[in-house]
């Protein structure tokens, strides 16, 4: 690997839930472990909205606080992290690039390398969502179209769960945050790309990180992180990232699924409100 830059500690694995983030990292874990990837045990390092974290590097207790005070205090809490690193870090992030409450970026981009953004057709993202969260499939449909959508909402005003709220938005207005605001590189990787072109697809992803790695190392890489080894693995041993209420986190792994599970209207409804985004990334 390169030498780390002060100013190069972080890559942002970003993306709209459901969108092959998982599988991006478990790729990432078989090309740094030589080859293996154990579920449970992911080589990356975490997501950005850990509260664990924030109330080690922060000095305290975030219970205490409100949402927006966190967001006005997470970037520099990151800072102070990236200053203790000796290596680089590949941290999952689902927040929108948005800003606090003072107009200043959330995500540090002082710290940061640059961003992998894994993006897949909203359209195949629905099924897995509702399957992922245990909705129905109108429910998932209205999260794509839902400008407020959040993760990890809190009980009452105060910080209660082991991650800290995740404001997501709309699907369009997501892709957006991460491709256009950013002053950092991003590359977009799609996730039908990583599917039907693998090699490619995550070569051109490792080269953008500026990590070292033969043709054979990555083509081991995408092997032991196919769809099939990561559900073999659930169903042999469950995975720990798979909410109470799913089935299963690894679903299908396909894509055009979505021709089997949403109706005429939901169809034409996703395709209208986010026409721009999905005809620049080939969707329609």
């Amino acid at each position: 690997m390169p030498e780390l830059k002060n100013s190069e500690k972080i890559v942002w694995l970003a993306s709209f839930p459901k969108s092959g983030n998982t599988w991006f990292r478990a790729f990432l874990t078989a090309l740094m472990n030589n080859g293996k990837v154990e579920i449970n045990s992911l080589k990356t390092d975490g997501i950005f909205s850990d509260r664990i974290l924030f109330d080690l590097y922060a000095e305290v207790e975030s219970r205490d606080l409100t949402d927006k005070e966190v967001k006005m205090m997470i970037a520099d809490v990151y800072r102070f992290y990236a200053a203790q690193l000796k290596k680089l870090h590949f941290i999952k992030v689902h927040d929108a690039f948005e800003t606090d409450d003072s107009g200043l970026n959330i995500i540090p981009e002082d710290v940061t390398r640059c961003a992998i953004y894994i993006i897949r057709n909203p359209l195949d993202i629905v099924g897995s969502l509702a399957n992922h969260s245990a909705c129905s499939i109108q429910d998932a449909f209205e999260m794509l179209n839902n400008h407020n959508y959040s993760l990890a909402k809190q009980q009452g005003n105060l910080n209660r769960n082991a991650q800290f709220r995740q404001y997501v938005s709309d699907w369009s207005s997501h892709v957006k945050s991460w491709t256009r605001k950013p002053s950092f590189p991003v590359i977009v990787i799609r996730y039908e790309d990583m599917l039907t072109n693998p090699f490619e697809t995550f070569s051109k992803a490792v080269t953008f990180m500026g990590l070292e790695a033969t043709p054979d190392q990555i083509s081991a890489a995408i092997q032991a992180s196919s769809f099939e080894q990561l559900s073999s693995q659930e169903s042999e041993k469950g995975f720990q990232e798979k909410t109470r209420k799913s089935k299963q986190f690894f679903r299908s792994g396909k894509m055009g699924i979505w021709k089997q599970e949403l109706n005429q209207e939901q169809i034409l409804t996703l395709r209208e409100k986010h026409e721009e985004i999905m005809r620049m990334y080939n969707y329609l």
